[in-house]
């Protein structure tokens, strides 16, 4: 049933690219299409924050869709290019890099597990390129929150590492001084630096703690934008608006939002 379903998208996507289908469909190129596959990737995410199971089931159809788009327009060119061949591939490197499921390594912790993906991954990549940089199998186009992740977990694996969260903490008002020192007298790019430099330092510390720093800072723009609306609320409620409150009095409306919370 599965197979038929994807069989008949895959029939709908190569019609709408046929000399008769759609002109926006027709103008697509792998590089739009995966764009839109990054979009709807966060919509996804958005849904699932929501806990919208319909709508997650929708949102879950629009990545499918887009994603089989992106297959078609590889097999334009490479009619090689089937789902089977791009399942296999994955299932041969996903089984290859868990060899303490598949194999005889250990991994008792997520740290662990994720050292042996990031050691594998590696010795890949060295198979084809001998001299890579350091980092070079970190995806430039990262979101930088991953991005940083990514950069600290391997020179983590290293032993460059912080040995307990005191010291991240240290960092972290350290670079802080930092900012306040460069305010007074720093130009714009400076600052930028030594921002730069403080969320660096604040991402170390969520990484090291196994907390998903994007995931933290979605929750924490959610929360925000709940209490926001709450204040409004209740500032309505009292007859008030509040661009004509103070911020002192903006204040007292936050914090009744945040005991409510």
């Amino acid at each position: 049933m599965e197979n038929k379903a994807l069989d008949r998208l895959f029939d709908l996507i190569r019609t709408l690219r046929g000399e008769n289908g759609c002109p926006w469909d027709r103008e697509q190129t792998i590089g739009s299409i995966l764009s839109d596959l990054i979009e709807e990737t966060y919509e996804l995410q958005w849904a699932q924050a929501r806990r919208s199971g319909d709508e997650l089931l929708e949102e879950l159809g629009d990545v499918l869709f887009v994603y089989v788009f992106a297959v078609v327009l590889l097999q334009e060119k490479d009619p090689t290019a089937t789902i089977d061949r791009i399942a296999s591939l994955a299932y041969d490197k996903i089984r290859r890099r868990h060899p303490h499921v598949f194999g005889d390594a250990v991994a008792k912790t997520k740290i662990e597990s994720l050292a042996h993906w990031d050691r594998i991954k590696a010795e890949e990549k060295n198979e084809t390129t001998p001299h890579r940089e350091p980092f070079s199998t970190i995806p430039d186009n990262l979101p930088p929150i991953r991005k940083a992740e990514k950069i600290q977990r391997l020179a983590a694996e290293t032993g460059f590492d912080w040995s307990d969260t005191k010291g991240i903490l240290e960092k972290i008002r350290e670079e802080i001084n930092e900012v306040e020192e460069i305010l007074k007298t720093g130009s714009e790019g400076d600052i930028r630096e030594e921002m730069g430099d403080l969320l660096f330092s604040v991402i170390n510390l969520t990484r090291f703690l196994n907390i998903d720093g994007e995931a933290a800072l979605t929750r924490a723009n959610a929360k925000f934008i709940e209490r926001y609306a709450e204040m409004e609320r209740l500032a309505h409620e009292d007859g008030h608006r509040l661009d004509d409150l103070t911020l002192e009095e903006m204040d007292r409306y936050w914090n009744r939002t945040k005991k409510r919370d």
